[in-house]
């Protein structure tokens, strides 16, 4: 631990080639986060200046009010994607029936030629 810690005072453009060289691994592994990130940051940013604007007073609640609605579509959206996803779920598994019983007919079908 000692020899480390010798090696980073000494060498201390090492430490920084690595430092950005971790950083940059950082950002490549992570730049479609970081771009949703910023994104949804602006999107924020520009649903209360418009809320400011509008109302300055009453922008909290209108905020406070509009993530609630947004918390309880969301919640709607999933149900509805966990339905169809069982749904489509159901679909795979009877199809993937007929087409087993649809293969022992024609198995049949050629044992009796």
């Amino acid at each position: 631990m000692h020899s480390i810690i010798d090696y980073i005072s000494s060498h201390p453009l090492a430490v920084m080639a690595a430092a950005f060289v971790a950083l940059l691994l950082f950002y490549f592994l992570f730049k479609q986060l970081i771009k949703l990130a910023l994104v949804l940051l602006l999107i924020a940013l520009a649903v209360g200046g418009y809320y400011y604007f509008k109302d300055p007073r009453k922008t909290p609640e209108a905020i406070i009010q509009d993530l609630r609605n947004t918390r309880e579509k969301a919640g709607k959206i999933v149900e509805t994607g966990k339905q169809a996803y069982q749904k489509g779920k159901d679909v795979y598994e009877k199809g993937k029936e007929l087409t087993k019983e649809a293969g022992e007919f024609l198995k049949k079908g050629e044992d009796k030629k």
